[in-house]
């Protein structure tokens, strides 16, 4: 369970570029992206997310190219998903919204290949440029 004052550290070092490699998991991205969609208009939390994401793996001396780094339609599809999860759980506070969001069967890893064949996911065109996928 995260506490406000730990949520906001995550985003405080995502946004300073200060949060080490090894911190930059899975959970961290969500925590960080609940966030900016519970705190700002969805498309400006895409936007700070994107180039937050870009700068930070700069920062890890990440490369941000068609192979690795940053990856759009990943970006956008949580964006998405987060988005979602706040308007149906609207009352909750940002705190509330995170671990809940974090227990959820909304936050697993894998669950983006529910939508996406994993292979077309991970392809250099779906890095680069989103794709929302069947519907």
């Amino acid at each position: 369970m995260y506490s406000r004052i730990e949520i906001e550290e995550k985003v405080k070092s995502f946004n300073t570029q200060n949060l080490e490699k090894k911190d930059w998991t899975h959970e961290k991205h969500l925590i960080v992206a609940v966030f900016y969609l519970k705190n700002f208009e969805f498309y400006d939390a895409v936007c700070k997310l994107k180039s937050g994401i870009i700068l930070l793996n700069h920062q890890h001396n990440t490369q941000n190219t068609a192979k690795s780094g940053y990856h759009e339609t990943l970006t956008v599809f949580w964006a998405t998903v987060i988005q979602e999860f706040i308007i149906n759980n609207f009352s909750l506070d940002l705190e509330e919204l995170v671990n809940t969001f974090l227990i959820s069967t909304f936050s697993t890893k894998d669950y983006p290949f529910e939508f996406y064949d994993k292979e077309y996911l991970m392809s250099d065109k779906l890095r680069a440029v989103f794709y929302k996928g069947k519907n």
